[in-house]
């Protein structure tokens, strides 16, 4: 027999740019109608006091009485052992806890019994988003769009991963189908905006951020982006004009601030970055992913030393880091320091977020040991996972061609001269190839093209690093 009562689902809120709080101690209730199926002995009138314990289990939860619920969650397993939102309830407990393994169990347990569960799906979907697992975390705010199409914070949350993720048509295609642009909200609009800024389409990233304006004027992100979309069309006027209008928006808000200061760092005005985030920093003291970004900032003006500092600033506030493990790794590798290089990108390896890169800059350190075959087997992995790092084309080329293997090394320096058509490097290496293949012509093209490049000061600065806002990983 079934009775009508009450699931509970709770979400485990995803954590805020520069929260520096425990990141599943947040969350938002949805309540929802459903069958509560009654073990087989059950007696007459349980799943009407089932009912009425997880909603007061709910309650405590809510009221951050931990313990409590806890011991009420248990309970009704010891009568009701396969209610699913009973269980569900206790993976939010347990992920309060930072038990995030048992967290893990107790959802796919409940959605073994109900697969249904709309809000096991998307605590999955903020457990793996944690755990710094993207793939699984697309995998389940999909399958909560699949059970309900209409879910605005499912929607939001899968598109901003997507476009995080570089899977940027895959975003524009779920943002446009949320709704038209009247309808869209100041924070879609300026998410896609930043998808089209992505794709390099100036007209289309200018339109969207115009609309979150329109709707909310003092967007600091909206104009930011249209900072962006002047560098796009070389207009540096204009990129002084809504940095300086950002700026002001951005007040004293250590949030903000940081996110002037990565978009100031792509579009070249260094010393406005550093500055706001120094700022971000004197109002925000705890907050690691400030100091990577300040490392970042050291990097690209070549001061390696005061880098490797930020990044260790953020190890000790966060030890588990994979981005700032890795960009210390990155710095370490500068200064050839190979074996604490290796150690710290290693480490960061854990992270699928952080793994493209790290396998990039585990191949330049082999590549420069003349571990040639490592560093192939490195790179490749590298380009397999992402689309984003051409210049691990030119490292693989470089390789290649150290091991005489010719022909991959044409395929992959042709396709780095594409990716990169302003890079030195890339086409020195060509012209190198071009004079073992007896192709002097070709040879002579190539290098011709690497003294234009360095007569004009078109090629990129070594070792530049652009890093975009990102949520920082979670403590």
């Amino acid at each position: 027999m079934a009775y009508r009562g009450f699931n509970i689902v709770f979400h485990l809120s995803e954590p805020q740019q520069g929260d520096s709080s425990l990141p599943v101690l947040q969350f938002t209730m949805a309540i929802a109608l459903m069958l509560i199926l009654l073990a087989p002995r059950a007696v007459p009138g349980q799943a009407q006091t089932v009912a009425a314990r997880i909603e007061r289990s709910a309650g405590l939860i809510s009221e951050k009485k931990i313990a409590e619920a806890e011991k009420e969650l248990e309970g009704i397993l010891k009568i009701a052992p396969n209610n699913a939102g009973a269980l569900d309830l206790l993976g939010t407990v347990r992920a309060q806890q930072g038990r995030l393994k048992e967290a893990e169990a107790l959802f796919l347990g409940a959605l073994r019994i109900d697969s249904g569960l709309v809000g096991a799906h998307m605590n999955l979907a903020y457990l793996y988003l944690l755990e710094g697992k993207p793939e699984k975390t697309i995998s389940e705010l999909k399958e909560v769009l699949r059970l309900d199409p209409n879910n605005p914070e499912a929607a939001y949350k899968l598109a901003r991963l997507q476009l995080s993720q570089g899977q940027v048509d895959e975003c524009i295609q779920l943002v446009e189908k949320i709704g038209p642009g009247g309808q869209r909200s100041p924070a879609l609009a300026v998410m896609l905006g930043d998808a089209y800024l992505t794709k390099g389409n100036a007209d289309k990233a200018e339109e969207n951020y115009l609309l979150a304006l329109n709707q909310q004027s003092d967007d600091a992100q909206a104009v930011l982006g249209l900072a962006q979309v002047s560098q796009l069309r070389g207009d540096p006027k204009s990129i002084s004009m809504y940095l300086a209008r950002a700026r002001a928006l951005a007040g004293d808000s250590p949030d903000l601030l940081y996110k002037f200061a990565t978009v100031a760092l792509k579009v070249g005005v260094v010393d406005q970055a550093k500055s706001a985030l120094e700022q971000a920093i004197k109002l925000r003291t705890d907050e690691p992913a400030y100091y990577i970004a300040l490392g970042v900032i050291w990097l690209n003006k070549a001061d390696v030393l005061e880098a490797e500092q930020a990044f260790r600033h953020a190890l000790q506030l966060q030890p588990e880091n994979a981005q700032g493990q890795m960009m210390l790794g990155y710095t370490l590798l500068k200064q050839k320091n190979y074996l604490d290089a290796r150690s710290y990108l290693e480490k960061s390896l854990a992270d699928e977020r952080s793994a493209p890169e790290a396998l990039y800059y585990l191949g330049l350190a082999a590549e420069e040991q003349n571990e040639d075959e490592r560093a192939i087997q490195l790179l490749e992995r590298a380009v397999r996972l992402t689309t984003s790092l051409p210049y691990a084309h030119v490292a693989l080329g470089s390789s290649y061609l150290k091991l005489k293997n010719y022909p991959r090394a044409q395929q992959e320096l042709e396709l780095a001269v594409k990716l990169l058509p302003d890079d030195p490097k890339a086409h020195y290496q060509l012209a190198l190839l071009y004079a073992r293949l007896k192709d002097p012509r070709r040879a002579h093209e190539e290098m011709r093209k690497v003294d234009k490049l360095k007569s004009t000061g078109d090629a990129p600065a070594k070792g530049n690093i652009i890093i975009t806002p990102t949520t920082p990983n979670p403590r």
